[in-house]
């Protein structure tokens, strides 16, 4: 038998799907890396990076004796991955509603002045 139109047979929706590739990479980022005379987390190590990138201009990777210098392209990309990773996203919707409501519209006309001079 059908349910009643407008309800569904799934009253608590799908399951939610796991993120694959995101399971992989937190995985993959908790393993410690030799940095130096210390081991670190990947993630750790990606947190450096970011803050001396968008600080400094500057990042190291794991086997590098110096700081490789970056663009200014790319220090604007760390800034906008920064930003929506501390921040989120920026809102891109826009509620043209009143709580819900519809808004009410009011047309005005403009009347030209007909003064006397």
């Amino acid at each position: 038998m059908a349910p009643p139109k407008g309800t569904t047979n799934n009253p608590h929706g799908a399951p939610k799907k796991d993120r694959a590739l995101t399971k992989l990479l937190m995985t993959e980022l908790s393993h410690k890396i030799q940095v130096g005379d210390e081991q670190i987390s990947g993630k750790k190590l990606i947190a450096m990076n970011v803050v001396n990138a968008v600080t400094t201009g500057r990042v190291r990777f794991p086997n590098d004796t110096e700081d490789s210098i970056i663009s200014v392209k790319d220090w604007i990309d760390f800034m906008k991955w920064l930003y929506v990773h501390v921040d989120g996203s920026v809102k891109t919707e826009v509620d043209v509603t009143s709580n819900g409501k519809e808004i009410t519209t009011i047309n005005v006309k403009l009347l030209d002045d007909e003064s006397d001079d």
